[in-house]
């Protein structure tokens, strides 16, 4: 099974437990998971892609550490700006609160015009910081809110990742692709997320298709903490987004 790994929320609050996944993740690659094109991959957290929330209090040993981690080979995308709504706005909204994102998605709480914003100024961000500009945007809990595709090709990142899949402005195709996660903190959450993970595996074994595996800085100290420590177990190929063909027949099928 080939994996697209990230993690998410990468902020100066989350960066010790983020550098605890990775070291999990390092651990399983030695172990069991297979090599990236052939070569051994022990060293690193290539290919992982971290999910980075700009509007926080960053700080310089913060974006150093950043930094260290991309000369690793570790890739950068942008997660909103400070990953909490302001408010919940509307039943759609309220039910992807109450089922999905708690506040994080702070997409939902805000107008078209508004997003827009805040993803220009995401991609902004890194440039101001001497990092490296993203070129995948994840709104935060995977919500994009009223921005149709004629809007993201108009913005500077190549790909989007929603819950349905990657979207590529390239060519204006989405990529529907499995997903599983992890980040359950009630039995009700926890049996209906080990329900969809399982639905999307097969999906994943069945279709050939990347599984993206997606890690929360506490998933290790929740409820499907087994779930994920033995999807590490069992491994797979890890990919890179980079990877993904934006114009193959399979993308253009889904579009």
């Amino acid at each position: 099974m080939k994996l697209l790994v990230s993690i998410h929320d990468v902020m100066p609050s989350t960066l010790a437990r983020v550098e605890r996944i990775l070291d999990r993740l390092r651990e399983a690659r030695r172990i069991r998971w297979w090599p990236v094109d052939g070569k051994n991959s022990d060293v690193g957290p290539a290919p992982v892609m971290l999910l980075v929330v700009p509007g926080v209090a960053w700080q310089h040993a913060d974006l150093d550490r950043l930094r260290a981690w991309v000369e690793a080979g570790a890739e950068l995308a942008g997660h909103g700006w400070c990953h909490r709504a302001r408010d919940i706005r509307g039943l759609k909204h309220r039910l992807h609160s109450a089922l999905i994102s708690r506040r994080a998605a702070e997409h939902l709480a805000l107008a078209r015009p508004a997003i827009v914003r805040l993803m220009l100024r995401n991609h902004r961000w890194f440039g101001d910081h001497g990092l490296p500009a993203p070129k995948l945007y994840v709104p935060p809990a995977w919500a994009m809110g009223p921005v149709p595709a004629r809007f993201l090709d108009r913005l500077p990142f190549d790909q989007y990742e929603t819950l349905a899949g990657v979207y590529d402005r390239r060519c204006g195709t989405m990529l529907r692709l499995p997903m599983a996660g992890f980040e359950a903190d009630t039995a009700f959450r926890a049996a209906g997320v080990a329900t969809f993970n399982k639905l999307n595996r097969a999906w994943s074994r069945r279709s050939g298709r990347p599984l993206r595996l997606g890690i929360h800085p506490d998933d290790f100290e929740l409820r499907l903490a087994d779930d994920l420590a033995a999807m590490l177990r069992v491994g797979g190929q890890p990919v890179a987004y980079s990877s993904l063909a934006p114009c193959s027949p399979e993308a253009a099928s889904d579009a």
